[in-house]
């Protein structure tokens, strides 16, 4: 049995540390403090795209239009790295990303990481330019938000729809592609507005309306959610999962845990038989720990009297 224990530890081990940052799912938002926008006035030029800039780079809808940043836009010319015409009368601004984060920390408003969820964006299928034109739109607004999407077919992206074991699978698809959170769209009819599902470890909600709507809502969401991660303060916890037997199981259970918001610090403690303790640092209490590990087929266990969460791997849920 330790033999065995040992070949296991040392198997995995390489590949822990790879394993957990591919289990982050977050992706760094390109073009962050860039924008081409309508003016081919510089100063003018450099006031738009900071209206632009600040909706991404704060995370809320209404920053352009916050009293606290309007000296920023103002003084917009001030924190620009590089501003250049385009062949078609626009500008291309790009802002000094360190200059203008420390400028908004300074007005005592936070900033939404950069390193974001990516959304893995379910969509139906539609006859005719529909499908088109609803990627165009998705992409578009989530441009603007600064909300990293991924767009896939529901076909392709396999699930249910949007009830609760449909939703779960797609979340759990989503995380091994790389997404910390789905959303799915559905068309109930043909003159019916489309009916939008956000799904992620420590947040969810429902939309109904245009492409647009939807990359609002899921944003909102998503910035409300990571502040109040940002806000609680870290705790340590010992979590053993039982039902690990092979590399799928192990992987799975990796990116499970890797996929909590507000997880940090993963390490692996022990291992015996088919079963590992690992070690992390988290944000969550153990109620929403285990609401996002459920996603990952990770069921919760009767707490032992040593205060370690407990929980069994079960693949073919």
């Amino acid at each position: 049995m330790h033999r065995a224990r040992e070949i296991f530890c040392l198997r995995w081990l390489p590949v822990l540390s790879w394993l957990c940052a591919a289990a982050a799912s977050a992706a760094p938002v390109q073009s962050l403090f860039a924008s081409i926008v309508p003016d081919a006035d510089p100063q003018r030029a450099a006031q738009m795209a900071m209206r632009e800039v600040l909706v991404r780079l704060v995370g809320t809808r209404d920053a352009a239009d916050d009293p606290a940043l309007a000296g920023l836009i103002t003084d917009a010319s001030r924190y620009v790295q590089l501003e250049r015409g385009t062949t078609r009368g626009s500008t291309q601004v790009i802002f000094d990303g360190p200059a203008l984060r420390a400028a908004v920390a300074a007005t005592g408003r936070s900033i939404w990481d950069p390193d974001r969820p990516v959304v893995w964006v379910v969509l139906p299928a539609l006859a005719g330019a529909g499908g088109e034109d609803l990627r165009a739109q998705l992409s578009a607004a989530a441009q603007a938000r600064g909300l990293p999407i991924a767009l896939v077919s529901a076909e392709s992206a396999g699930g249910n729809g949007a009830d609760a074991g449909g939703a779960a699978a797609l979340l759990e698809a989503a995380h091994r592609a790389g997404a910390g959170a789905a959303l799915i769209a559905q068309a109930p009819a043909a003159d019916q507005p489309l009916q939008w599902t956000l799904v992620a470890p420590n947040v969810d909600g429902h939309w109904s309306g245009p492409a647009a709507a939807a990359i609002d809502g899921t944003t909102d969401a998503l910035v409300r959610a990571a502040r109040a991660i940002d806000a609680t303060p870290a705790s340590e916890y010992d979590c053993r999962i039982a039902g690990v037997n092979d590399l799928p199981s192990f992987t799975a259970v990796l990116d499970a845990v890797g996929s909590i918001p507000g997880v940090s610090d993963i390490m692996l403690r022990a291992v015996d038989a088919d079963q590992l303790t690992l070690h992390f640092k988290s944000r969550g209490n153990p109620a929403t720990i285990t609401r996002a590990l459920a996603s990952g087929h990770l069921r919760p266990l009767t707490a032992g009297g040593d205060g370690v969460l407990q929980y069994r791997y079960q693949s073919g849920l």
